[in-house]
Formats: C-alpha cells, structure tokens, sequence
C-alpha cells in the first residue's frame, strides 16, 4: 500500500514521471511483494565512489545479484567513479531517519 509505505510511494511517483504504464509499474510491485512464483527479491546495498571521490551508497531491489552488480558497475565507471567493497564508504554516512512528505499535485 503506497499509503503506508513511503518508499514505494516515492518509487511510483519516480514511475509516472517518467511515463511508465500503470501496468508495468503494478507488475514491477507484484514482481518485488513476491506474487510471482518462483521469483525471489533482495535488497543489495551498493558502495563505491563517484566522480570527484564522492563517496555513493546505492540501494538496489533485484531478483539476480550479478545482474544487477554488473549494471551498478557499469554506471559507476561510465561516470568516472568505481564499485567499492561492502564497508568501502558506509562508514562515512549516520543513518538518522526518513524524511515523508506529502506530494501535492501529483495525479
């Protein structure tokens, strides 16, 4: 439920942003809830740094870790930065919450 959760709430106003079909986006949320059989998701966090040395943690929901390790790398250097190991930059960042806000406007 988007209402409840503000994550996926987030991800779909990303979605129609960019003019994704409400159908892809319904099969995208039945894919990562797991009502799909035989398809099972994780949440891989990512680290490495960007351009400038900038210090980047990606946050990532896959269904196949080298895929996705592959892709997340490719951007990486396609932008002048590299993957790092697990623990590379986390150590630079506090976790202290999550910022929710309405979206109004938003149809």
């Amino acid at each position: 439920d988007p209402e409840l959760n503000p994550r996926l709430r987030s991800a779909i106003f990303a979605a129609r942003k960019e003019n994704l079909p409400k159908d892809k986006i319904e099969t995208a949320i039945k894919n990562a809830t797991g009502n799909v059989a035989g398809e099972n998701y994780e949440e891989i966090q990512y680290e490495g740094h960007g351009p400038s040395g900038t210090a980047l943690i990606v946050h990532a929901l896959t269904n196949n870790r080298n895929r996705t390790a592959s892709e997340v790398r490719y951007i990486f250097s396609r932008k002048g930065g590299n993957l790092g190991e697990t623990g590379s930059v986390s150590y630079l960042f506090d976790h202290v919450g999550l910022i929710v806000y309405k979206a109004e406007g938003v149809n």
